[in-house]
């Protein structure tokens, strides 16, 4: 890292920081601070959406996948393709026209207050795993291609992302995402071109070389649960696991409800995938380029992982100006992960629990100062968390990633059972749930119900359907007036955004 690269990546940090200024400027109620008052434009948020789930791991896990298995990862991008189509049948009208903050709000609407509290609850166990895990990745990475300490690393990228994401609430990480897609963008692009230009006959040279060694597959048809590989697995395995994050993800939702309207929001949600897989594709190919990079030019350590080649290639071959770009990219894949995460837990927890459960009032000024004080005590959680992971060694943070990902399959159950079955009542979507975590858990740990990770959530969520619609027959038929624009078959019952609130009465036109 030269005078030059330290020169890009602070020009960036405080670009960032400047929208974060700007954004703050605009913010005087939790609607502009949590949906940014449905004012953002649909390509912003397309963008935004893909920013968030292209971690620091994502960047540095393409280039590694690239150099091992070469464009097969790329099949994943289909089952997204799945996930989100899903998503914008099913779910996307409810979220949109219902005029939601977050998604669990649906649950309250459908059922009661007991269901909303559970499905943001598993939510929040999910992401506030994911936070640390997010944290400390991403700082391990910063460290290693700057030579900056590990501590001072982890304060860098939880401060800078803990500041931006209070300041300027959701305009401010739409925009921030924007800027950090476009960075990933140039340090991907600095990568490839810093490949092509170390060796003698550039690109198709590089090219030839993955040729001659089998990279350049795309699809693999054959049938293995267990790979990822695997055209089958990427199609369900895969998608139903995509069409759980993408359908009841809060950091999702979150940017779908900013949309004007459901045609904007379907919009955005096809931006978002296929700029995903323009940067898969994008990554692959530069882990592509540095096997063809390595083949030419040997020297690479032979007990070097996957995601560790691109630090490697920035810290021994990249030359000054292509590194700050790289380095900046890393920053901004990190971040944008990070601050999603930290806004859309003050989200759930302002919205869910403290407005719902603890606001005697409805003061707009006392919510929106409870979800800044959230963000940052959560943001503090991350940075701890991080530190001791550093300083113990343990891997906590993957386990608990692990076990917290074991509630997105029920909780897309929930939403199923709401949107797909009329019958499910509100103590069948939530007991359902309860008894489907729990069978998986001790099932997963007695060994009598185990099966590939990816295919967690297809199988978990079609457990607690049936489970929860079982109980379902047990008790009370749903009335009329609780269905009404809330599932698939009363969808037009009302116009959008014109149903009753929840402590409203119905007269007779409304059965």
């Amino acid at each position: 890292m030269g005078i030059i690269d330290w020169l890009i990546v602070a020009i960036y940090g405080g670009i960032v920081l400047g929208i974060g200024w700007v954004a703050s400027r605009q913010q005087t109620n939790t609607d502009e601070y949590f949906r940014g008052s449905r004012q953002l434009p649909w390509w912003a948020i397309g963008l935004s959406i893909i920013a968030t789930s292209f971690s620091a791991a994502s960047l540095l896990g393409g280039p590694g996948q690239g150099f091992s298995n070469g464009f097969l990862y790329l099949q994943l991008q289909f089952g997204d393709l799945i996930g989100y189509g899903l998503v914008m049948v099913l779910f996307l009208p409810f979220f949109v026209n219902l005029n939601l903050t977050t998604a669990y709000e649906y649950l309250e609407k459908r059922f009661d207050a007991k269901t909303r509290s559970l499905g943001s609850l598993c939510f929040l166990l999910f992401v506030i795993a994911r936070l640390g895990a997010l944290l400390y990745g991403a700082s391990l990475v910063v460290s290693a291609v700057t030579g900056l300490p590990l501590a001072i690393a982890i304060l860098i990228v939880g401060v800078v992302s803990i500041i931006y994401t209070v300041a300027g609430g959701l305009t401010a990480v739409v925009w921030t995402d924007v800027l950090q897609f476009a960075m990933i963008f140039l340090g991907i692009g600095a990568g490839i071109w810093a490949a092509v230009s170390g060796v003698d006959g550039g690109f198709g040279a590089l090219w030839q070389v993955a040729a001659e060694n089998n990279k350049l597959a795309v699809v693999n048809l054959d049938w293995d649960p267990e790979s990822i590989y695997s055209l089958p697995t990427a199609l369900f395995g895969y998608g139903i696991l995509a069409f759980a994050v993408a359908g009841t993800n809060q950091q999702s939702v979150q940017r779908y409800v900013s949309c004007e309207d459901v045609p904007a929001a379907r919009k955005a949600i096809f931006l978002g995938w296929f700029s995903g897989f323009i940067g898969v594709a994008a990554t692959l190919l530069l882990g592509v380029l540095l096997f063809g990079f390595y083949t030419i030019n040997p020297g690479l350590p032979a007990d070097i992982a996957g995601d560790q080649i691109l630090p490697y290639f920035i810290v021994n071959q990249v030359p000054i100006g292509a590194s700050g770009f790289l380095v900046a990219a890393i920053f901004a894949a990190a971040m944008s992960s990070i601050d999603s995460a930290l806004h859309s837990l003050a989200t759930c927890m302002t919205v869910d629990f403290y407005d719902r459960y603890f606001a005697k009032t409805n003061d707009e000024a006392k919510s929106l100062n409870v979800a800044k004080v959230l963000i940052v005590v959560w943001g503090c959680v991350g940075i701890l968390s991080a530190f001791y992971v550093a300083s113990t060694g343990k891997d906590l943070l993957p386990f608990l990633v692990t076990y917290t990902t074991m509630f997105l399959g029920p909780l897309l159950g929930i939403f199923l059972m709401g949107i797909l079955l009329p019958r499910v009542n509100a103590d069948g979507a939530f007991y359902g749930t309860v008894a489907a975590v729990l069978l998986v858990i001790v099932g997963s740990q007695m060994g009598w119900l185990t099966f590939p990770g990816i295919w967690r959530s297809a199988i978990t969520a079609p457990i607690g359907v049936v489970l929860g619609y079982g109980i379902s027959l047990l008790g009370a038929i749903p009335s009329g007036r609780s269905l009404q624009g809330l599932t698939l078959k009363h969808q037009f019952a009302v116009k959008p955004m014109d149903r009753p609130g929840l402590d409203e009465d119905f007269g007779e036109d409304d059965y």
